[in-house]
Parts: C-alpha cells; structure tokens; sequence
C-alpha cells in the first residue's frame, strides 16, 4: 500500500511539473486569458492575456487552439510588422492593439468554461494557456466612445534615451493635459487620464507619467506609438483625429 501511495504522490509531481513547465517556459508566462463573445457572431471570441517576459526579446510567431477551427493574430495597421516583447517587459493582447480572435466548434466554448491556446514564441517556443469564456464587459477603446475637450490636448513624443540594442527611454511633452492614476472605474475628468503605449501595435502598458523605459529590442523595424485617453479609458480626440504621437526606429544587428 505505501508503494502505491508513492507511486501515486511521484505521479502527481511529476503532472504539476509537467502543467507548470507548460504555463511558463523559458521566460516567458501567460497570464489572465480571457475570451468574449462577439455580438455578430457567438462562435467568434476576442482574446486578451497578458505576456510577461523575464529574459532576452522574443517574438511572437502563431497561436493555435485544439478547441477553435480557426485561431489569427490581428494586428491592424501593423501587418507583417514583428510583435516583440521586450527584454524583461510585458505586451498585452486587447482589443485595441495587437489581439487574438478564434472561431470556435459550435456548442464548445460555453459561457464559464474554459478551452486551451497555444501561443508559439521564437525563442520560448509554444506556451500554453487556459481561456475562459468571460462575459464580463470589455473597455473600449474605439473611436465611438472617444471623448473631445476644449482646448484638446496636445502631445510631442522624444528620446529620453536613443534606441539601441540594450533598450530606449521615451519622454512625452503634453500641453492641456495632466496624467492622473486612478482606479478603472473612475469618473472622466477633462484633460485628465493616461496614455497607452503600443510597440508595432502590440500594447506595453499603460503610461501614468512623462516618461516610459523600454527593454531591449530584437534588430529590426519598430514604430513606437502613444496614445492619450481619459481616466474612463475613452481615447481623447482633436479636430486632426486621435491624440496619437508615433516615432519610428531600427535597431541594427
């Protein structure tokens, strides 16, 4: 009987070894999945996650599902261009970046449930997360809930640091706007929020200052791109477009 037990404890072990080599492997983890449903159609659902990378840049290459029929990384603006995630950094896959969107069998992916992904990196190779079908809202970041103010905010992007293969510093000069920290649901208050910061479209985080620190990079061909919005997370707007700044740069081999 004990040898069973034994037998049993070291069959345990090694299961949770093996679940937990495939959450993080290398450097890089997965973190938060969550799939909604689209309102057009209810076998299509958009993926967010988070990336947290704790060792060299690695690149994003494919994601596959055995759950979903059909599984495509979305990168408007942007396509070809490579998703990066930096040395030690983190990349969010939203709505209003770089995202997922999966097509799933019909009658598999209930409300509650959960099916895997697989996201493929070029370094860390394929790491594996669970999506739960999450009904809850998702913050929009489109143009039809933007928000215009009087005078509009203005904003003028600069190196801090030039870019080179160990990293970049990012300075953004504001003129009628003051970044605030606040909770997700706090009340819009005008020419008041934070920005978004993007990366070949894929989103790093969010910005509560006037400068942002960025690890190093894989050689290649990088847009930068910062974006103001509001404290209720509604992109602010101007009579030009979106409050967006961009800066474009390679970092050689």
């Amino acid at each position: 009987m004990k040898r069973i037990v034994i037998l049993i404890s070291l069959l345990l072990i090694g299961s949770i070894a093996i679940f937990l080599t495939n959450q993080q492997t290398n450097s890089i983890s997965l973190l938060g999945g969550s799939a909604v449903q689209s309102p057009q159609n209810n076998q299509m659902f958009m993926v967010s996650l988070k990336i947290k990378n704790t060792g060299k840049p690695d690149r994003l290459i494919s994601a596959a599902s055995p759950s979903a029929h059909n599984v495509s990384i979305m990168n408007s603006g942007h396509e070809g261009s490579p998703i990066i995630i930096p040395e030690d950094g983190t990349g969010i896959l939203a709505m209003d970046g770089a995202h997922i969107m999966l097509m799933t069998k019909p009658g598999t992916f209930a409300q509650g449930t959960f099916i895997p992904l697989n996201l493929k990196f070029k370094n860390a190779g394929t790491v594996a997360i669970r999506l739960q079908n999450n009904s809850a809202a998702v913050m929009n970041h489109g143009m039809s809930t933007s928000v215009s103010e009087t005078p509009a905010p203005t904003m003028e992007l600069n190196w801090e640091e030039l870019p080179t293969k160990n990293g970049t510093k990012l300075r953004i000069e504001t003129n009628n706007f003051t970044f605030s920290r606040t909770d997700d649901d706090a009340a819009h208050v005008p020419n008041e929020g934070h920005a978004h910061v993007y990366l070949n479209g894929l989103k790093l985080g969010r910005l509560y200052s006037n400068t942002y620190q960025i690890g190093a990079l894989s050689p290649g061909n990088y847009t930068l791109s910062v974006a103001l919005n509001s404290n209720d997370h509604r992109p602010y707007v101007s009579d030009s477009g979106p409050v967006i700044g961009a800066l474009i740069f390679e970092i050689q081999d």
